[in-house]
């Protein structure tokens, strides 16, 4: 623990000394104040992890000074001490900020040193968690910019692939990159038949310019070399550059050089260079960087498309032998489509995703900064945060699966009550707390009877609801009701979800599970056509009945999970089993995932031994006994995979868990040969890596 600064109001003497003798003896720096205005005073001047407080001082008295400390330094904890102990007096001290109160005479003055360590722990537990929200919202930040350039990419490409005419093409593409880089001023420049010259074809804030007489030869400023060169400038100073310099031409307001900043990329496909597009004057002042060179690389590489296209247009239409070209075309525009509806998929489902995420944690927080916290709230937060996590997990996999032909169907035992339940708890700050900070009230109406199970994967139809959901409360401008109703019809589960919306016209209902297709200025058309994919991957079936101004019901049919008897709750028959304590070596090079696991592993009654590479582990299992091992698959050094058929060299019956964030990807043969008793893929709920190290004698190898 580092040196900790402890503020200690005391008028008595001796007990002042006591303290400071205590408390210097575990390192700590130790202030003595005999009043509370003194106290105050160095409050004022530096900052305390603890401040230790007798009630009873002259003037000021010691609830009083703990209210000015917890408005001056709200981060310093504060241990009352009195001889006057009372129920009266605890409760206002707690309710006053205190984190604690110690009784006078001290029994045991090591146990003055024990709630002060509790206190400064505390404290430094409270900066932790304040500096993960903090990181928590930058990384959040950063992935929404991600996710917008990457949308913005995708849309880019899909309007410019729709325009014919060359003109009015290279003006939408001036004006996206002129609007989406920030910047006063853009020109597009394109080189003629003969390649020797560039001319402005298009421009923004170019005023006063006759841009229909301007021509830059290649080689020339700026946009001339990069025409020549195929490749981009980004400089940072014109006034020290030397390329600026070099390539600064008076009359042509220094070949569209604006310092501080300017960027030219050219406009090529399969290497040949057709034009060049220049920004400069960023309005916000701040410098381009390698983000924005990748950003304008990617438009410059579908306008080069595009403007290929639009040239031979009309050429297309009245030949017959350009069909290949044609072809070749199409080809292209259906896997950027391909590409382009999987990213944009992702980032429908992680905006989603990080909606709940994010709205959860700021109900933690504010339920933290509202004294006295509801700690039944906090955890339904935080299991609802530890559920959309999990669904997230799913979206990764399907991510990590894009590039194969996914033959497997969902096969867990999934209760459509429960689905319902999770989904309405998850979207909880949409269509309550969002909904109310909006002026209307979304009223969730539960009709949910015994239900025999289905054959499924709980978080993906968990996500299925939750997206009906939004719908719904998207279609509720002045509020409303969502009404659930579950039931069952032979052999068939069925879900009906009913909303008071504004309904839809015919042909959106038939339209309404097409990628890419939607009513809303801002959607990207996805959630639907996911409704659909995941309902059909259970082999299920999607009945829409809506029609304007009467809102609109979703029925949702799934095959029943024959063999199993109804259940009103998965809960009611989940039962802990006990398991048997263990000694464990845990295995990862990431000190986050060795403390996580191995407190968990801890607490579940098992002795824990860690270490950080394939070589420690090697030491600790020349040194000692283990029952079993744990161990991660990508570290530096020595995989998990070395690791493991290492030990089964001198060790061929201790099992072992292969904990991997890359599990998805093993060869089951390969993970077989390595000794792998169970594979398990992170993120893993403790609850599944528990249960693995409790059945790990008898289950065979899975992924």
């Amino acid at each position: 623990m580092d040196r900790c600064r402890i503020l200690v109001v005391e008028d008595e003497d001796t007990i002042a000394h006591i303290l400071q003798a205590v408390l210097e003896d575990h390192e700590c720096e130790v202030h003595i104040a005999r009043t509370a205005e003194d106290g105050l005073a160095q409050v004022k001047r530096m900052s305390f992890d603890v401040a230790l407080l007798d009630i009873v001082l002259p003037g000021m008295n010691g609830l009083q000074l703990l209210t000015k400390i917890r408005e001056e330094r709200p981060d310093t904890e504060v241990l009352m001490m009195t001889s006057h102990a009372s129920v009266e007096t605890v409760v206002e001290a707690i309710h006053h900020g205190a984190y604690d109160y110690i009784r006078k005479p001290f029994q045991d003055v090591e146990e003055v040193w024990i709630n002060v360590q509790r206190a400064i722990e505390k404290k430094r537990l409270t900066e932790a968690n304040r500096s993960l929200i903090v990181n928590q919202e930058r990384q959040n930040q950063e992935l929404g910019a991600s996710v917008k350039r990457l949308s913005s990419l995708i849309e880019a490409g899909r309007a410019m692939s729709e325009f014919t005419s060359l003109s009015k093409l290279l003006d939408f593409f001036t004006g996206l990159v002129a609007k989406e880089l920030d910047v006063e001023r853009a020109s597009l420049m394109l080189l003629d038949d003969a390649g020797e010259e560039l001319r402005i074809a298009a421009a923004r804030g170019l005023g006063g310019l006759e841009l229909e007489k301007i021509r830059v030869k290649v080689g020339e400023g700026v946009a001339g070399r990069v025409a020549r060169t195929g490749q981009h400038i980004l400089v940072t100073d014109a006034s020290s550059d030397a390329r600026a310099r070099k390539s600064a031409n008076p009359k042509l307001s220094d070949s569209f050089i604006s310092a501080p900043i300017v960027l030219s990329m050219p406009i090529k496909s399969a290497e040949k260079v057709s034009g060049v597009i220049n920004v400069t004057n960023r309005i916000s002042g701040v410098p381009f960087d390698e983000e924005d060179v990748a950003y304008l690389a990617g438009l410059a590489g579908q306008l080069a498309v595009a403007v290929e296209r639009a040239r031979h247009f009309d050429d297309l239409q009245r030949a017959y032998e350009s069909l290949k070209a044609a072809q070749e075309q199409l080809v292209f525009a259906e896997r950027l489509k391909a590409i382009g509806q999987m990213a944009a998929g992702v980032a429908h489902d992680f905006n989603n995703s990080l909606s709940v995420i994010l709205g959860r944690a700021q109900l933690v927080i504010r339920r933290i900064d509202h004294e006295p916290s509801n700690l039944a709230d906090i955890r339904g937060d935080l299991e609802a945060i530890e559920k959309i996590s999990l669904q997230g997990a799913e979206t990764v996999k399907r991510v990590q699966e894009y590039t194969r032909i996914r033959k497997d169907l969902p096969h867990s035992k999934v209760d459509l009550n429960v689905v319902v339940r999770e989904a309405v708890e998850m979207t909880r700050p949409k269509w309550s707390e969002a909904s109310k900070a909006q002026g209307r009230r979304i009223e969730i109406q539960l009709e949910l009877n015994e239900m025999p199970y289905v054959s499924g994967n709980l978080y993906e139809l968990t996500q299925v609801v939750g997206n009906l959901i939004f719908n719904s409360v998207e279609a509720m401008p002045n509020g409303g009701a969502i009404q659930f109703r579950t039931y069952f019809e032979e052999d068939t589960v069925c879900l009906e979800v009913r909303d008071s919306g504004v309904g839809m016209d015919e042909e959106t209902t038939s339209r309404l599970f097409e990628p890419f297709y939607t009513t809303k200025e801002t959607g990207q058309g996805l959630g639907t056509s996911i409704i659909y994919g995941i309902v059909s991957r259970h082999l299920g079936e999607v009945v829409v009945d809506s029609a304007p101004e009467d809102g609109t019901r979703v029925t949702i049919k799934l095959p029943r999970l024959l063999g199993h008897e109804p259940t009103a709750s998965a809960a009611d028959v989940t039962e802990a089993e006990e398991t048997k304590a263990n000694t464990i070596l845990l295995v990862d090079d990431e000190d986050m995932v060795r403390e996580t696991y191995g407190t968990a592993l801890a607490l579940s009654g098992h002795k824990v031994a860690t270490a950080a590479s394939g070589n420690e582990a090697l030491e600790a299992l020349a040194k000692g006994s283990f029952d079993l091992m744990i161990t991660d698959l990508s570290m530096e050094g020595m995989s998990g995979l070395e690791l493991s058929e290492r030990v089964r060299k001198t060790n061929s019956v201790m099992p072992i868990i292969l904990l991997s964030g890359w599990a998805i990807q093993q060869d089951e043969a390969q993970v077989t040969e390595a000794g792998i008793n169970r594979v398990l893929a992170k993120p893993c709920p403790i609850e599944r890596l528990l249960a693995a190290v409790g059945d790990i004698g008898t289950s065979p190898v899975a992924t």
